[in-house]
């Protein structure tokens, strides 16, 4: 009986001493500068949101939030990269609905599981996509295009963030339910996708961040991804009511961390984020990208993921799509 209860005692200390760090970490965190992810290249609309992220969370935590662009893979290399790191709450990683929840449809071999190897901390944003097309495309609406599309095979194209992205996602969803066969073109970010669309490298994107663009005349903004029209481009209307019934992407944007980052951490982030989104500074930014604030707990957070990736992979296999 003594040599059970010195057990006990040594388990009862064991557990005692490994909690108490715990919080301690998380009342004095962070002692030092802080890596945040973007899984796309620098200039899209993921990339332009994460870093207002950052560098509000840089002032409300007195640390730097250093923004690392790990491109590539649809957004698959910068997430598996984040899976990877150590939980200490020193590297953090803005994922998104590509990173997330598409990838799982699309993709056999991804290399984690976005549920079972990150903490999730909070949703930031959420958007719709708007398909922009080069000025000199020979169609201004959404019918025209398929039309034209249907004519001449192979000839309209739409660039993309990478295989397996959300802009990607909503291409192939467009030649499903549109019966048509425009041509993916992957890139290493939504950022190169534009850029090729502006050049008229491409015909299309599906984008979140080409305001401006379209207000010059050098994109036309043909139809919007989601069921509510964007207030940016209030006369555009939505693929859904342009004749693709039931047609509806929207992209979210998160803040998530490696599995086994401390508790206390994440709420702590979790905290920081609820009120840097309150703040008018972050709304104001927000208004101007055409971002739908989030907020929330994490178990929130979770819980909109589990219900994306089954919403993308039922819309695959609707839709028969394949990514090979």
């Amino acid at each position: 009986m003594r040599l059970d209860k010195k057990f006990l005692r040594i388990a009862l200390l064991t557990l005692f001493a490994i909690n108490v760090p715990l919080d301690a970490v998380a009342q004095v965190y962070p002692t030092k500068p802080i890596r945040m992810i973007i899984p796309f290249a620098a200039g899209g609309i993921t990339d332009s949101a994460g870093r207002l992220i950052a560098e509000r969370l840089s002032i409300k935590l007195g640390k730097p939030v250093i923004v690392d662009n790990r491109g590539g893979g649809g957004s698959r290399i910068g997430a598996d990269m984040a899976a990877k790191s150590v939980a200490d709450g020193y590297t953090l990683l803005y994922a998104n609905s590509s990173s997330h929840a598409s990838l799982v449809a699309t993709s056999k071999d991804l290399p984690y599981d976005p549920i079972k190897d990150f903490a999730h901390i909070v949703q930031a944003f959420s958007y719709p996509s708007v398909l922009v097309c080069g000025p000199n495309v020979p169609y201004n609406n959404v019918q025209e295009m398929i039309e034209y599309a249907k004519k001449n095979p192979d000839v309209v194209t739409n660039g993309s963030a990478g295989k397996g992205s959300g802009n990607h996602f909503m291409n192939e969803l467009f030649n499903s339910m549109a019966n048509v066969k425009i041509t993916h073109v992957p890139y290493r970010g939504s950022s190169q996708a534009l850029i090729d669309t502006l050049a008229g490298t491409t015909s299309c994107t599906f984008d979140g961040s080409s305001k401006q663009f379209v207000d010059t005349g050098k994109l036309k903004a043909i139809a919007v991804t989601g069921l509510v029209r964007d207030p940016r481009f209030p006369t555009v209307p939505t693929l859904n009511e342009a004749g693709l019934k039931g047609y509806n992407i929207v992209t979210w944007q998160g803040l998530v961390a490696p599995k086994g980052t401390p508790e206390g951490i994440v709420q702590k982030l979790n905290q920081a984020v609820n009120e840097i989104l309150q703040e008018p500074t972050t709304r104001a930014k927000a208004a101007e990208l055409g971002l739908m604030l989030g907020g929330g707990t994490p178990e929130k957070f979770r819980t909109t993921i589990q219900e994306d990736i089954a919403r993308y992979q039922k819309i695959s296999k609707d839709a028969n799509l394949t990514f090979d």
